[in-house]
């Protein structure tokens, strides 16, 4: 009997206690997409949708982070499960100046060179494009021992099925949707963007983006979170 009651006493007071907190998101009266909202208590984390809608579980007293490139990042804490409007302030971008003191020339591979680029990243850039060019040794993909091999057969065959993306494909179009601003607000320089893309899709799992050339709004908020994660071991 005294367990039965204690269980319920814990049903409710989670019940209580845990709500899933519903919100929107906007800017200047207009809905804000792909937000990302973290609980910082529980880590559970969420994206609005296109309505700038989300919904995530918090307990009272919790608090969430609102991110997004672009944005001012902003925390409310969770005093009442009401639904909240959260108004997020843009950024003001500023351009960095470059002071160019060569005249340039109109070619681009020429004129590229009068600015400075740390030497590291440009490294870190041409041993990324190595890598990637690079054939795997035979050595290498020799089955090991007790690992099962296809036998050979000479009936029918349906030929190479090839990926719609390579992967500077599935690069040119990060960078073109989610925009050099939202890698930019990480802190990384803008000649650094694609060495950053590539250092992190080496542990991302892009098979089927690059099957189908197309990234789902899942893959985004995936890539998105993996970035994040990414981005505290680049540099």
């Amino acid at each position: 009997m005294k367990l039965l009651l204690f269980s319920c006493f814990l049903l409710l007071f989670q019940t209580f206690y845990s709500q899933n907190i519903r919100g929107k998101i906007v800017s200047d009266s207009v809905l804000v997409n792909q937000v990302l909202i973290v609980n910082i208590n529980s880590q559970e984390k969420t994206y609005s949708n296109s309505q700038g809608q989300f919904i995530i579980n918090a307990n009272l007293g919790d608090e969430l982070r609102f991110v997004k490139e672009g944005y001012e990042r902003k925390i409310l804490k969770i005093i009442n499960t009401d639904e909240v409007v959260i108004n997020l302030i843009k950024l003001v971008t500023e351009i960095e100046e470059v002071e160019v003191k060569k005249k340039l020339s109109g070619n681009l591979d020429e004129d590229s060179k009068l600015f400075n680029e740390n030497k590291k990243k440009i490294a870190l850039n041409n041993d990324i494009k190595v890598y990637f060019k690079t054939k795997s040794s035979g050595e290498l993909m020799k089955p090991k021992p007790g690992e099962f091999v296809q036998p050979e057969s000479s009936g029918i065959t349906f030929g190479e099925i090839k990926n719609k993306w390579k992967l500077p494909d599935l690069v040119e179009w990060l960078r073109e949707n989610l925009t050099d601003d939202y890698f930019i607000s990480f802190g990384i320089g803008l000649p650094e963007i694609n060495s950053f893309i590539y250092y992190s899709l080496q542990s991302f799992n892009t098979m089927t983006i690059l099957k189908y050339g197309y990234c789902t709004e899942e893959d985004v908020g995936n890539l998105k979170l993996h970035f994040e994660t990414s981005f505290k071991k680049f540099g």
